[in-house]
């Protein structure tokens, strides 16, 4: 997000405050009523540049296609400890906890894709990349760091610790959630040959849990839906949660 510069609004805060002062000290030389608007005049200009910059970062937030997901805790997970990298199938509670050599796959998804979870200074990391059924370029990560083609895209909404993203036909592809010490993923992939894999919650005869979809003759296209967290469009509802 777009920071904030305070050091104008500082000034001007500073200079108001001086006014007042030199006003109640000595009157004799600065009528109360000049100071009283003087006051008035740079405290107005503060507040106008304040309502002027966040409407500018919220501008900048609806036109950003790149970002870095961020937990909300600094650091999660001891180093001290042995801790694993765990993804979760969205919020379904089957988690995958990840013993495997670190920076290794979790999934090789294809041969040119794959998806990653790590730890790295404390903090649980996601990588993979999404693609349309035509091979296009839909999404990528890499280590929280993300990044949408708007031209495959047909909306995108974000947070701080959470990414969704629509293809071109409104289907959401990618869903990922910063929680605690997992990360809770969902996810349609599709190789250049139009072959699919995805990840995610699915309600089956014995209740909600991870599902593993996979394409084939009788099935060509990936059936999973995958529910939004997010309210849409995300020009009206930038970072909304759909259930908050």
């Amino acid at each position: 997000m777009l920071k904030v510069d305070w050091t104008m609004k500082i000034a001007l805060i500073l200079i108001a405050f001086l006014i007042a002062i030199i006003g109640l000290l000595k009157p004799d030389k600065v009528p109360p009523s000049l100071t009283t608007i003087l006051v008035g005049l740079f405290a107005v200009s503060a507040i106008i540049q304040v309502l002027i910059e966040r409407r500018q970062a919220r501008e900048d937030a609806r036109s950003k296609y790149s970002g870095v997901l961020e937990h909300k805790s600094k650091i999660l997970l001891s180093p001290r400890k042995k801790a694993l990298p765990k993804l979760e199938f969205g919020d379904s509670g089957s988690v995958l906890v990840w013993g495997g050599p670190e920076g290794e796959p979790i999934f090789k998804i294809f041969e040119d894709n794959s998806l990653t979870i790590s730890i790295e200074n404390g903090q649980v990391k996601v990588s993979t990349l999404i693609r349309s059924q035509d091979g296009s370029v839909i999404a990528e990560l890499v280590n929280n760091e993300w990044k949408v083609n708007l031209r495959k895209s047909f909306d995108r909404n974000y947070s701080r610790d959470a990414l969704e993203v629509k293809d071109e036909r409104g289907d959401i592809v990618l869903q990922v959630i910063l929680v605690e010490d997992r990360i809770q993923f969902q996810g349609k992939f599709y190789d250049s040959s139009g072959g699919g894999v995805a990840f995610g919650k699915m309600r089956g005869p014995e209740g909600i849990g991870g599902a593993i979809e996979i394409t084939g003759p009788n099935h060509p296209r990936l059936r999973l839906s995958i529910e939004p967290i997010f309210k849409y469009p995300s020009d009206l509802h930038l970072g909304e949660l759909r259930y908050s």
